[in-house]
């Protein structure tokens, strides 16, 4: 049977008690708040032919006591948010709340002796195996622990919000053929991705949440196919200058770049997305999406990804130790 009550289970109070924690989930709260009164405010202005209920809610991120305390702070980008809560132009209620990190809890808690959460709460897929070995979970682990683990790497999605969780073009990749124009993708980047201001700066979604987190590191967990987005979502320089490259080395049978990492300097964080005071630079790690047919490559690409994360990967065995 199904939990039967995920909103009071205290993962939200029991792993943000530090109070660096806590100011940054004030500040993100205050961020996000201000983005969707933006996003209210852009589609007044658009086309009223867009249709925001057919999204899904936006990603927001949250910071926690184990993310905070980490020496890398790792966040991951997938390729499309499948996030339930909420819609498109309204703040998910439960944000900040227990019942918005359910998901968190039930793969925390999946192995409880008596637990009551269903597999169907938290399929093992690809990419949660994978964020699991990025996190450093290990099953054996207290439930406490395990919670601090699975908290403490910040997921995240190029497209912030998706058509039914499945691939969600950006422009200029769709164009009408007849009229040579942008098709509606168009109205919705602008209505999500564009700038808007918050703490005296105006960047994008993306950028804010980079400048009030502050990762280290920064695993691309997208493959090939979404180069637009990237340059959409942190700009041209950027791709052109640190991805691309490791686009072109990326092959199923020997993912290179699990073993070139790159490095993005405290000088372009300020001049590529406009933060200041970077303690250090950026290491990034491009690879493929997890549910790639990488065949016999996939244990180097487990080696690889705990290695840039800083956890030792055990053979065949899915765990980290």
């Amino acid at each position: 049977m199904a939990y039967k009550d995920y909103s009071n289970t205290n993962i939200y109070v029991n792993n943000t008690q530090q109070p660096e924690t806590r100011e940054k989930n004030t500040r993100l709260k205050s961020m996000y708040t201000t983005f969707y009164l933006h996003m209210k405010n852009v589609t007044k202005k658009e086309r009223s032919d867009f249709y925001a209920y057919k999204y899904n809610g936006v990603q927001l991120l949250t910071c926690f006591d184990s993310y905070t305390k980490s020496e890398k702070k790792i966040m991951c980008y997938g390729k499309e948010a499948h996030h339930d809560e909420g819609s498109l132009l309204i703040f998910p209620c439960y944000y900040q709340k227990d019942y918005h990190y359910k998901y968190d809890y039930a793969i925390a808690h999946r192995y409880d002796k008596y637990s009551p959460i269903p597999a169907s709460d938290c399929p093992q897929t690809e990419y949660l195996k994978t964020r699991k070995l990025i996190s450093g979970f290990c099953a054996t682990d207290l439930p406490e622990e395990r919670e601090a683990e699975i908290l403490s790497v910040l997921n995240n999605n190029l497209n912030k919000t998706s058509l039914n969780g499945e691939f969600t073009p950006c422009y200029p990749s769709v164009v009408n053929r007849k009229t040579k124009s942008y098709l509606r993708s168009k109205t919705r980047d602008d209505i999500v991705y564009s700038d808007f201001e918050f703490e005296g700066v105006s960047r994008n979604i993306f950028l804010h949440e980079l400048n009030i987190l502050r990762p280290t590191h920064l695993i691309f967990l997208s493959g090939t196919g979404y180069d637009n987005h990237i340059i959409r979502d942190f700009g041209e320089k950027f791709y052109t200058e640190k991805i691309a490259p490791l686009i072109r080395c990326l092959s199923p049978d020997e993912p290179t770049t699990i073993n070139c990492p790159c490095e993005l300097s405290p000088e372009e964080i300020k001049d590529w997305f406009r933060i200041n005071d970077y303690d250090s630079g950026i290491k990034i790690l491009y690879a493929y999406h997890p549910s790639a047919h990488l065949s016999s490559s996939r244990e180097k690409y487990n080696k690889g990804l705990c290695d840039f994360s800083g956890h030792t990967y055990v053979k065949k065995s899915g765990m980290t130790k």
